[in-house]
């Protein structure tokens, strides 16, 4: 067997054992492919394994600091695309309010009390600033 057979899985030293149990005979051939064939799933495990940087995801669990860090970053960025998501889309609803639903006999003279005590705090709000 090659040199990577080294990392063996549990079934294929099973194979093994049982080949050197039965001794050489008409099986023998069968039990060695059925061990190259498990050794061959492990070394696509590792490989798989290698590719997804265990290594990596390991040292950053066993650093508080680091998760604790990625985690503020990650919930200050979902604080601030919620904050100015919901600013677009109230935005938005009050454009096509004041555009659409101030034609409408009820509600226009509704949004369009709105619309003047709206800009009468506005404008409040702009003469008491220095």
């Amino acid at each position: 067997l090659r040199r990577r057979s080294l990392n063996w899985t549990k079934s294929a030293m099973l194979h093994l054992k049982e080949f050197v149990l039965t001794g050489p005979s008409m099986n023998a051939e069968k039990t060695v492919q059925k061990v190259e064939r498990e050794v061959r799933k492990m070394d696509k495990i590792l490989e798989k394994l290698k590719r997804v940087e265990l290594q990596e995801f390991t040292n950053y669990l066993h650093s508080p600091w680091r998760i604790l860090w990625a985690n503020f970053l990650a919930g200050t960025s979902r604080g601030l695309g919620f904050v100015f998501g919901a600013a677009v889309v109230i935005a938005l609803v009050g454009f096509l309010m004041s555009k659409v639903l101030i034609h409408i006999p009820g509600f226009g003279q509704f949004f369009d009390a709105i619309n003047l005590w709206i800009q009468n705090t506005l404008g409040e709000a702009k003469s008491l600033r220095p």
